[in-house]
């Protein structure tokens, strides 16, 4: 791969990292609004029901959009031109439209049956559970909620089509929209409703049309494409849903694996459901940012390279994007578990959200940070997968990681509590992670040659010095100021952060860290 290509794909993800900071932003000023504001059980049943929409968004949305939709409609473009190509989103989209509408009303219908699932977990773990008078009004949230699915849906879907056309700005920020619809609601319109939950459940409608409106705005835009079109007979329309079969199984995997952690969290005691929220958006802050950011880049090229049979670019393109990943995750692991306790306090601890709720969440925010690079390759290695069109191989391999994580929770819960459902996540992902580089290493041969391994040998020194540097900064700044007072919590953890900041950027440019380069120049640019 050229060095004008990585320079190209670094841009890419910039653009992308950029919007994706913005919504990250808000998605923890809506985070810490929610903490104050919604008392814990409410916030519960929340983040639960909220987990269902969610988790077939990511099964049938985005793992879709990274797995069928890129390389054949980046196939059709290549081969037979724009026309073409919008031709087979339209045909591809009136048949996603249907698919989701759907699944919308059979979720609607098969709400009631979740709390049997879920006292049969809390049977095992040992956990108190929740009263059973809760359990109408948890269900009424989650059908209340489950209809972002089909808007999400659709917004997960015209992804794929900008993407191939290189616009990746929009989809990067359009998330802000139901942060900033979810922070509106609670702050002004709790008042309205017999518990403020349900002001959220006006800003998940709001938030879903919103995000849905502005990403067709931007297809209509740049791809010339606005409405879809009833054609199940496009042979497009086939390819995708051969290769959609396997994606669903494997995005599945992933899925279940959260939803059963959800599941063994309501089970065992109020609060747990929200700490392992809150820990998990911390870590999914720099996954976003950069993991998601960087997977997203490198597809539309990996997808090109492979349809020119250029092999040694479509290596070249894999190893760099996984390289580029670790550079920009291992300093926010090392930040992550220096900092961790402390960041949820200065965040999140005011309200509703108490001092024992930090606590639980900084324990599940160390074992979920654990896993955070294998979370980021694992999005960068299926990319590879996805542009051969092989859906296969990650499905096998997600299945397996799946059972391991239900016996890994089942296994830890007992003995570890909630703590042992963010280890065994994080163990289960980085099984996952050394499968799938496993076998791209005997396809694609090793992307992780010598000059590669220097690199990132680097990258960690530079990052775990950064993560010393930021405890002790702020274990120094918190004796002398204390850690009680909102003031004395930021005066010791941002300096703390800035600290970090500045010693990895300092050790990388001593290291002459190439990919570093990269992407200060790309901020040049």
């Amino acid at each position: 791969m050229s060095a004008e290509g990585r320079a190209q794909l670094a841009r890419y993800a910039g653009i992308f990292a950029s919007g994706t900071m913005l919504s990250r932003v808000l998605g923890l000023v809506r985070d810490m609004v929610l903490g104050a504001l919604v008392p814990a059980a409410g916030r519960d049943a929340f983040f639960m029901a909220f987990q269902l929409p969610n988790m077939l968004r990511d099964m049938l949305g985005e793992g879709a959009a990274n797995a069928a939709l890129v390389p054949v409609f980046t196939r059709r473009r290549e081969q037979d031109g724009d026309e073409a190509f919008r031709g087979s989103v339209r045909a591809v989209l009136g048949m996603f439209l249907i698919m989701f509408a759907w699944i919308t009303i059979l979720g609607v219908v098969l709400m009631p049956l979740v709390p049997s699932a879920v006292e049969l977990l809390r049977q095992w773990s040992g956990g108190h559970g929740r009263a059973d008078d809760n359990w109408p009004d948890t269900v009424a949230l989650m059908r209340w909620t489950f209809p972002y699915l089909f808007f999400i849906g659709l917004t997960a879907f015209a992804t794929a089509p900008l993407f191939i056309l290189r616009h990746y700005s929009t989809p990067s920020w359009s998330p802000v929209l139901l942060n900033v619809a979810l922070i509106l609601s609670c702050w002004t319109l709790r008042s309205w409703f017999p518990s403020p939950v349900w002001a959220l459940v006006a800003g998940v409608w709001a938030g879903g049309i919103a995000q849905m409106a502005v990403m067709f705005w931007a297809l209509r835009r740049v791809a010339g494409i606005w409405l879809p079109r009833l054609h199940p007979g496009h042979p497009d329309v086939a390819r995708v849903f051969l290769l959609l079969g396997p994606v669903i199984l494997g995005q599945t995997a992933g899925e279940i694996n959260k939803l059963v952690d959800k599941f063994f969290a309501y089970a065992l005691q109020t609060d747990v459901v929200t700490a392992l929220y809150y820990s998990n958006r911390l870590v999914q802050l720099p996954l976003a940012m950069f993991g998601v950011a960087v997977s997203a880049a490198v597809l539309p090229s990996l997808s090109a390279a492979v349809v020119r049979d250029e092999h040694d670019r479509a290596r070249d393109t894999l190893a760099f994007g996984l390289r580029f990943s670790f550079l920009l995750t291992a300093p926010a692991l090392a930040g992550l578990l220096a900092l961790g306790g402390p960041l949820v306090q200065l965040l999140f601890e005011r309200g509703e959200f108490t001092a024992s709720t930090t606590d639980m969440t900084a324990r599940a925010l160390y074992y979920y940070a654990l896993g955070l690079v294998a979370f980021t390759w694992i999005k960068v290695a299926a990319q590879a997968f996805y542009a051969r069109q092989d859906t296969t191989t990650p499905v096998a391999i997600a299945a397996a990681c799946m059972l391991l994580n239900i016996a890994l929770n089942f296994a830890l819960v007992r003995p570890m509590g909630y703590e042992g459902l963010a280890l065994a996540t994080s163990i289960s992902f980085g099984a996952n992670a050394l499968m799938l580089l496993a076998v791209l290493g005997r396809r694609f041969g090793n992307p992780f040659d010598a000059a590669s391994m220097l690199e990132m040998g680097k990258t960690l020194v530079a990052s775990v010095a950064a993560g010393g540097a930021a405890w002790g900064v702020h274990a120094a700044l918190a004796t002398a100021l204390g850690a009680d007072a909102f003031y004395a919590q930021a005066g010791a953890t941002l300096p703390a952060v800035a600290a970090s900041i500045a010693v990895f950027c300092g050790l990388c440019l001593l290291f002459r860290v190439r990919d570093f380069g990269r992407v200060l120049a790309s901020m040049r640019r």
